[in-house]
């Protein structure tokens, strides 16, 4: 299995690459650096067309060699030049010739630093990639030879939240990693505007991380092969003013990823831009990898067998 990185031909891809080789180091997988020539100008005279192409190609072969240059020895890679249609069609196609465990994208050229900004490519992997995506913030950068730290697993309380749970878990017990469950509530404007006391809203999340742990002891314990007692699983909340205070509220490592489930058919493919998930991917601080349903079933179809 291999973790493929997306690289976008004329762009800073440094971001992608820094988090394909920790998740690489950490799940113990090969990195397979790809660069789609998704050159088509149909409508161009057959010369012009050539040229177009010939251009496009050089600048993906461009950010192949940067790739390169940043994968460190001890990391097995290949770095692919792959044609397709699309860049979106191509990373996918290479995800499933390579059986990919992760795809890896790095942030929209107008993104800002420290943040995961949406791109058409990325956005579009979010609506139709049946394996995880992860996402790396604008600048993202670890330490030499650096293996993730933790792994969060975002909680809403929700019925696919709780199939992530058991994902993540897995996930963590399989590559030695630490685990916790984070749960994020912004005050809400009515809360705020009648100036509830801070004694009392303090009250109000202490109740729901009690609701958390014990509906997540229940999940985790519920699958014996993950060896995970009541109370030993680390469980967080984290409030503020709005979505970016509510997770700056937790302490996060560094290199951390947190994982978060989708809600549609694909990852994503129902979550509008006013939705908690896609809220939390805007101001996570760390990178997000988005887990969609299918990938979810396939982790607790692991722990059937």
């Amino acid at each position: 299995m291999s973790i493929v990185v997306g690289l976008a031909p004329g762009q800073d891809n440094r971001a992608a690459v820094e988090l394909g080789i920790v998740l690489a180091r950490t799940y113990r997988r090969r990195i397979v650096a790809t660069a789609v020539d998704s050159a088509a100008f149909p409508l161009a005279p057959v010369h012009f067309e050539s040229q177009y192409e010939k251009k496009l190609r050089t600048v993906a072969e461009a950010a192949l060699d940067e790739a390169r240059a940043l994968i460190p020895s001890d990391i097995e890679s290949e770095c692919v030049l792959h044609s397709a249609r699309s860049s979106r069609r191509g990373l996918l196609e290479v995800c499933e010739k390579t059986d990919a465990y992760r795809l890896v994208v790095g942030p929209s050229s107008e993104g800002k630093p420290g943040r995961i900004a949406l791109g058409s490519v990325s956005n579009g992997l979010l609506h139709s990639a049946r394996l995880p995506v992860a996402l790396a913030p604008a600048g993202f950068e670890a330490p030499e030879g650096a293996r993730l730290k933790r792994i969060t697993a975002a909680y809403s309380g929700s019925s696919t939240s709780a199939d992530l749970i058991l994902g993540a878990a897995m996930v963590s017990a399989e590559s030695d990693v630490p685990f916790r469950i984070a749960s994020f509530a912004p005050r809400s404007r009515v809360v705020a505007s009648a100036n509830v006391p801070f004694d009392m809203e303090s009250s109000v999340v202490d109740e729901w991380t009690k609701v958390v742990r014990r509906d997540t002891d229940r999940i985790l314990c519920s699958i014996k092969q993950l060896h995970i007692k009541p109370g030993e699983t680390d469980v967080v909340v984290g409030t503020g003013a709005d979505w970016a205070a509510a997770l700056g509220a937790v302490e996060w490592e560094h290199p951390e990823v947190m994982m978060l489930g989708s809600s549609g058919l694909g990852a994503l493919k129902r979550v509008s831009l006013g939705s908690h998930a896609m809220r939390i991917l805007q101001n996570s601080p760390v990178p997000v990898v988005v887990v969609p349903r299918r990938a979810k079933a396939d982790y607790i179809r692991q722990q059937e067998v």
